[in-house]
């Protein structure tokens, strides 16, 4: 018996020394340092830093303190290649402090000088990847977009290959930023085709982006079989099982949101971690009807947030903590607090430069106060909301144009340095047949290059002239008299005053539209005449709600002009009824009228006519009345764009207007004639 225990006490004590010697084993990061520590070669030194840097370091403390002793050797050693993660280190330090124009120009002398040396830039710690970081700091995401553009055409040229894929993720970077989902999906898609070659972890990482951005658009199945995929790694563990919450979530399977989100608290890596989950179960409290629950988890993430003085964005995903507290007083009543929150997310997202958030905030920001009854700051967000959705779709088109015209250089580049080098080829071919023969095909070069340089230069300047036409008509085309907005805001002010809520809702609800249709069509070459009248008819609706319906507008359309397939450029009718109104009618007694009538001239004229039956043009200027002084823009405006039509295509498109005059002579009105192209 004695024997048997004393083997077992030797048992136990042979497994716990072969645990202390397994524990004591270095690991790799400690092997490097004291290999660092050792290695009397500055050169290899270098690199050592550099890779103890990119892969061993435990935060950005101890990985700038190995760039800046690799960049004090190579300064010293004259090293390229130290000289060059140097360049990058010094960006690092300017990005600290808040310098990102400096920092983008180091970060860029960095991946230059490497781009010299040929060197294949990861997804983890190379400047190529991390540029976009900084460029997303300075707020210059098309300044992103084209740099990335740029770069993707010259390793796509000159290598390496493999330093693409860094390129398409920023690319996917800006559509995600601007909500071009699609786009951002094919771009995140060709990055993780590349990285599956060379670099694991950004393979792995691309999967979870799209399960991402899958999710942001709304794909929940496909979300969820990306981010399922990416779990299997374990690479970012807290991150995917907050996204598969998320998931369950926007399905409404709360309990099984509120385990994913349980699950992600065993992988708390960084301070943002546990206020982002803390959040997330507020969220599904608040859905539950739980308040008591969600005000505690809001509290419990405030503590944390204003302890780590927190921003909303981190790449674990968004902290939304005063979007939540606004949720939470909408619930409880207290609407007071509720405007307060919503007021600050905004504010944090605007600071952010995050487009998707301020979108959002802003809408909803519309929403509660139009429920609230405060209907013109409601207008005011309405506005700031639509403006923000033009300007993504400017930033898109502007994405698309940037691309063709790099991918239009790139390829002249590669036209031109093919014509040398088969210029090349033919010139050693000819030394062979003769000096008499060279000659001849020298001259017949320079003179074709001559001739091409010349017809280059004319259609580059006929398509700058028609370039600059185009861009005079779309400025005109922007233009709208601001009169009617002033007069119409001051309506709906007079209407609330009144105590008219009814007619002032009816009539901002309408003036929305009016702005709403405006804005779209004005992106628009031409649209349908249906459009056209639709947008007139809220227009006359409106200016006559104004005068208490003093006139009327009666619409005559062939039946041989189909409305809906006619296109004519946008906001052309407006401004010659608007003039019929203030010129013609507002100095009339008693009501008037309009007669629009729209018919075919001949097959390939419309004849747009404009009638009212005012004092006449004669009689307005005489009585210089405040209408009638009133200078409308917007016949100027419009005879400008119909110049720069017939500029354009010319395509014959004239104004008439004829005074009418009854029997005895004496002013009936006037009508005005469109004769345009269809």
């Amino acid at each position: 018996m004695k024997k048997n225990i004393h083997y077992s006490w030797l048992i136990i004590l042979l497994i716990l020394l072969a645990g202390r010697n397994t524990s004591a084993q270095p690991s790799d990061a400690d092997k490097l340092r004291l290999q660092i520590a050792k290695e009397a070669n500055d050169t290899l030194k270098i690199k050592m830093l550099i890779d103890f840097s990119l892969n061993y370091a435990k935060d950005d403390k101890e990985s700038d303190s190995c760039l800046k002793e690799a960049y004090m050797l190579s300064r010293v050693k004259k090293y390229k290649y130290g000289l060059a993660w140097g360049k990058y280190y010094e960006g690092r330090q300017l990005s600290a402090i808040g310098k990102y124009d400096e920092a983008i120009e180091k970060y860029n002398q960095s991946i230059e000088e490497l781009n010299s040396m040929h060197v294949i830039q990861y997804s983890q710690g190379y400047p190529l990847s991390e540029i976009r970081v900084i460029y997303n700091l300075a707020g210059k995401q098309e300044e992103k977009f084209r740099y990335y553009t740029e770069k993707l055409a010259f390793y796509k040229k000159y290598g390496p290959i493999e330093n693409m894929a860094n390129c398409f993720h920023g690319i996917a970077g800006y559509y995600y930023h601007i909500a071009d989902y699609n786009k951002a999906i094919e771009y995140y898609l060709r990055a993780r085709e590349l990285y599956k070659s060379f670099d694991h972890f950004g393979y792995v990482n691309e999967k979870q982006v799209v399960g991402s951005v899958y999710l942001e658009w709304g794909n929940l199945g496909k979300a969820e079989i990306y981010l399922k995929s990416y779990l299997k790694d374990l690479i970012n563990p807290f991150y995917c099982y907050t996204q598969l919450g998320n998931i369950s979530f926007k399905r409404k399977e709360y309990k099984q949101a509120l385990n994913f989100y349980k699950e992600g608290e065993k992988y708390y890596a960084e301070p943002e971690f546990p206020a982002i989950n803390l959040v997330n179960y507020a969220k599904v409290h608040l859905q539950l009807g739980s308040m008591d629950s969600a005000r505690y988890y809001l509290d419990s993430a405030e503590k944390i947030r204003k302890s780590g003085n927190f921003g909303i964005n981190f790449p674990a995903g968004n902290l939304e903590i005063d979007y939540y507290f606004y949720k939470y007083f909408v619930e409880t009543g207290n609407n007071k607090l509720a405007l307060k929150h919503l007021v600050a997310a905004l504010n944090d997202a605007q600071s952010s430069i995050d487009i998707p958030l301020v979108s959002k905030y802003t809408n909803e920001l519309h929403s509660f106060l139009l429920k609230q009854g405060d209907s013109l700051q409601a207008l005011r967000y309405l506005i700031q909301y639509q403006s923000l959705q033009d300007s993504l779709n400017a930033m898109s088109t502007r994405a698309r144009i940037a691309s063709f015209e790099i991918e239009q250089q790139q390829r002249q580049k590669e036209n031109e340095i093919a014509q040398l080098q088969v210029q090349k080829t033919n010139q050693r071919n000819y030394y062979l047949i003769g000096g008499v023969i060279l000659v001849l095909i020298v001259l017949g070069i320079l003179s074709r290059l001559r001739y091409k340089r010349k017809m280059d230069k004319e259609l580059l300047t006929t398509n700058f002239k028609k370039q600059l036409a185009q861009s005079e008509t779309k400025a005109l085309r922007a233009q709208m008299n601001p009169h009617f907005i002033f007069n119409s805001l001051n309506s709906i002010n007079s209407f609330i005053i009144d105590q008219k809520h009814e007619i002032a809702s009816d009539y901002l609800v309408k003036f929305s539209k009016l702005i709403r249709l405006i804005l779209d069509n004005s992106r628009s070459e031409t649209i349908s005449i249906e459009k056209e009248l639709e947008t007139l008819e809220l227009y006359v609706i409106l200016e006559s709600a104004r005068f208490d319906n003093k006139f009327e507008c009666i619409y005559n359309i062939a039946e041989d002009v189909n409305t809906g397939s006619i296109m004519i450029p946008p906001m052309l009718l407006q401004p010659f009824v608007e003039n019929a109104i203030w010129h013609g009618l507002m100095q009339k007694e008693g009501e008037g009228t309009i007669t629009i009538e729209i018919k075919k001239q001949d097959e390939d004229f419309l004849n747009i006519s404009i009638t009212d039956d005012g004092i006449g043009r004669e009689k307005a200027a005489e009585l210089k009345s405040k209408s009638a002084t009133y200078k409308s823009h917007g016949l100027k405006v419009t005879s400008q764009r119909i110049e720069m039509m017939n500029k354009l295509n010319s395509s014959g498109a004239k104004v008439l207007i004829i005074d009418l005059q009854d029997e005895f002579g004496n002013a009936t009105g006037t009508k005005v004639e469109l004769i345009i192209p269809f």
